[in-house]
């Protein structure tokens, strides 16, 4: 086992048993904590310091946690008779571990000793006792957000991609396009916003080119270095077969660029999310974004830890479907390049 963890690339943590019920402890002293330790509010009350629907029911929270202690106490078993689960459950517990830790001194800090006071604060206490009834209208935002994210992302990686073909193939479009390119990569996005606001209209259009300046210039100047990068012994080789100058932009330079082309990807998958918040405070009346915004306005923090929480969520799967793709695109990599 312990020359097996050394050799594997994904799950290359020790492999130590003992770990595991580590894990669960974690979480079993953030329920301890919950159950055991009073509530402390002194100085504070509702109404005056924080709002009177302010969420304060612990039991959502500790549902929680006893949840998690039961799941992972189930997979443990079922993971000897699945080896990978095994190993990837072993190589995460030390992180499980500090997780639960982390929920446990999070909720010792807002919701018990109040050392983090509402409403600027909330503890998973207060999040988790908000989200069940509210989680509708959060997906709605999601579905908007998602919208406007998708569009803008893929219209960002089709410019993308033509653009860097073009300026990484042809000189006179690098000698055009590439200062344009420059110019555009050293301007933030959301510095776009006055002109956009003004000359785009309706205003989801307006968002989504922002997200497609965010995407288009870091994708562009990946997949022309991607190009450019290429040896030209593989042109020469090609050349000598007979091969035609069509044959060596689609079968030698862009092949040869795929993986930058994803590592631009997600650059600009990154860059994207970062813009959507802001691009959804210019007139949108949906989204995260905008729910981010109009919870603050009414210092209802606890949303807007939500919405974060489900933001870090929702780009963790995006970039995930990312990586899988790489995964199947590039396939033809295992076992030449490190993981």
């Amino acid at each position: 086992m312990a020359q097996e963890a050394a050799t594997d690339p994904l799950y290359w943590k020790a492999q130590r048993r003992v770990w595991y019920p580590v894990a669960i402890g974690g979480f079993l002293v953030a329920l301890a904590v919950s159950l055991w330790v009073p509530d402390n509010i002194a100085g504070l009350e509702r109404g005056a310091d924080f709002s009177i629907d302010y969420p304060l029911d612990p039991a959502n929270y500790r549902i929680f946690l006893a949840a998690v202690v039961v799941l992972l106490a189930l997979l443990y078993p079922v993971s000897h008779f699945l080896p990978t689960l095994r190993r990837r459950l072993l190589h995460k517990a030390q992180f499980v571990f500090a997780g639960g830790l982390a929920l446990g001194v999070w909720d010792l800090l807002t919701s018990k000793l109040f050392v983090l006071r509402p409403p600027y604060f909330p503890g998973p206490v207060t999040i988790l006792d908000y989200l069940p009834t509210n989680w509708l209208n959060l997906l709605g935002h999601i579905a908007a957000s998602s919208r406007l994210f998708a569009t803008g992302l893929l219209i960002g990686i089709v410019a993308g991609i033509g653009t860097g073909i073009l300026i990484g193939w042809y000189r006179q479009w690098f000698y055009w396009l590439f200062p344009v390119l420059k110019f555009t990569g050293v301007v933030p996005a959301t510095a776009w916003m006055p002109l956009a606001t003004v000359l785009l209209k309706p205003p989801p259009v307006a968002m989504a080119f922002l997200l497609v300046i965010a995407s288009w210039f870091v994708i562009s100047f990946m997949m022309c270095q991607g190009m450019e990068s290429t040896p030209r012994a593989l042109y020469e080789v090609s050349e000598t077969l007979g091969a035609k100058r069509r044959f060596l932009l689609f079968h030698v330079a862009i092949p040869h660029a795929m993986p930058s082309i994803f590592t631009g990807i997600s650059m600009a998958t990154s860059m994207s999310f970062l813009t959507l918040v802001a691009a959804e405070m210019m007139g949108a009346t949906a989204g995260l974004g905008y729910f981010i915004n109009y919870s603050k306005t009414f210092s209802k923090f606890y949303q807007v830890y939500t919405a974060i929480i489900f933001m870090f969520v929702v780009f963790s799967l995006i970039l995930a479907l990312i990586d899988l793709a790489k995964r199947r695109a590039l396939r033809w990599q295992k076992g030449l390049v490190q993981q």
